[in-house]
């Protein structure tokens, strides 16, 4: 009986615990900030809604006391000028992908089969063909660069997502490409050797972005914490990317007075849907700081439950700090690039990915929720994975 009680002792502190660490993000607090950021409207790198979304960042952190600082860089964009794909005498809603050159090119339909990995363009011969690939498995730019060593002029990748959708290089593309929704595009895997004419269409513009840099030691930080805070025109961008930012502001919030907040840079990046040039531009620009990291945890998309799961890809040194099943939060496995802690995976840091899947509103008009709950809990497994990397 003792036993028993002693038990039940035990699993009710647990349980006030964990309510104690749940009512410490604020969901009220978190939805409000969410409402702040959508406000402003579509937050393209550059433009007028991006600068006051990271004013409010900025303001929010020096209310509990952290240091702030922008981080200014510039980038090269492409915007479509009305990029098309003739096949035979059918047209197709292509749209350019951002680091494609600008260039009107004409051949045959040429198929990549399989899921247009690197092996499968291993026997093919794509001399002066467009080539029709599905996206992913491995980078577009990859497959762009692939395509192009085996003789092809274009690229065509058709994409889960409806057409219209924008997709970005992360790089410069050897020859142009253009996406299209594979239920527009389907039939095109069929007509292998058709003649094609791809004319993309671009202008190119120079961006003025600014990372938001949060800190509360001059020291260099031993953890990075980030998200991106920029959207996609067009888009308000609540799951993609407000989620992730309200939840790293929150976090911030909480970890404001802990010895943990010495130790760690809380970065909210600017340009990542233009090619991830933010955190291109803190990698390059701060090698000492990068060597030093034990980590670095990057949120993307963390408000809608798309795959019943939080995704958590990356470092498996890292992925073991995660205790999903104390905080009663069901995790699962994260793709392991498209988002901002891939330069830092380049530059030899360990990193995490937290992803909750694509949701259907991704890259559109109606990206226009995210539930503070869902982003509450991806709140508090990093904070329980920080807890253990640095004590």
């Amino acid at each position: 009986m003792g036993r028993q009680l002693f038990l039940r002792g035990a699993l009710g502190l647990v349980a006030i615990g964990l309510l104690a660490l749940a009512q410490a993000f604020s969901t009220e607090r978190m939805q409000a900030d969410l409402q702040a950021l959508l406000s402003q409207g579509p937050r393209v790198a550059g433009l007028p809604a991006t600068t006051a979304a990271g004013e409010y960042l900025a303001a929010e952190l020096r209310k509990v006391g952290y240091t702030v600082e922008f981080q200014p860089f510039t980038y090269s964009r492409t915007r479509d000028q009305g990029s098309s794909l003739l096949v035979g005498t059918t047209s197709f809603p292509v749209s350019s992908v951002a680091g494609s050159p600008g260039r009107r090119v004409e051949g045959p339909l040429a198929v990549v089969p399989g899921a247009g990995l690197a092996a499968d363009f291993a026997d093919l011969n794509l001399q002066g063909a467009i080539a029709v690939v599905r996206r992913g498995g491995i980078p577009g730019l990859e497959k762009a660069r692939l395509a192009a060593e085996r003789g092809a002029v274009g690229l065509i990748l058709l994409t889960e997502e409806p057409s219209g959708t924008r997709f970005t290089f992360g790089g410069n593309s050897p020859i142009p490409g253009v996406t299209l929704s594979q239920s527009d595009g389907a039939g095109l895997f069929s007509q292998a050797g058709t003649r094609a004419v791809l004319d993309v269409r671009i202008v190119t513009e120079e961006v003025q972005g600014r990372n938001v840099i949060a800190r509360r030691s001059s020291q260099n930080p031993l953890v990075i914490v980030g998200a991106h805070y920029d959207s996609v025109p067009g888009s308000p961008g609540a799951n993609d990317n407000a989620s992730g930012t309200v939840t790293v502001l929150e976090l911030a919030r909480q970890l404001a007075d802990s010895p943990l907040a010495a130790q760690i840079w809380f970065l909210f990046f600017d340009g990542e849907e233009d090619g991830l040039w933010g955190s291109r531009r803190f990698v390059e620009q701060n090698p000492e700081i990068v060597r030093g990291l034990k980590g670095m945890l990057n949120l993307d998309m963390v408000g809608v439950n798309v795959n019943g799961t939080l995704g958590i890809g990356g470092s498996g040194e890292l992925r073991a700090l995660a205790d999903c099943n104390a905080l009663q939060v069901a995790c699962g496995s994260a793709p392991g690039g498209g988002s901002d802690h891939v330069p830092f995976a380049q530059a030899g840091v360990p990193v995490l990915f937290f992803f909750r899947g694509l949701d259907p509103n991704y890259h559109r008009p109606t990206d226009t929720l995210a539930d503070p709950v869902l982003m509450a809990q991806t709140g508090q497994v990093v904070r329980g994975i920080l807890e253990r990397l640095l004590r």
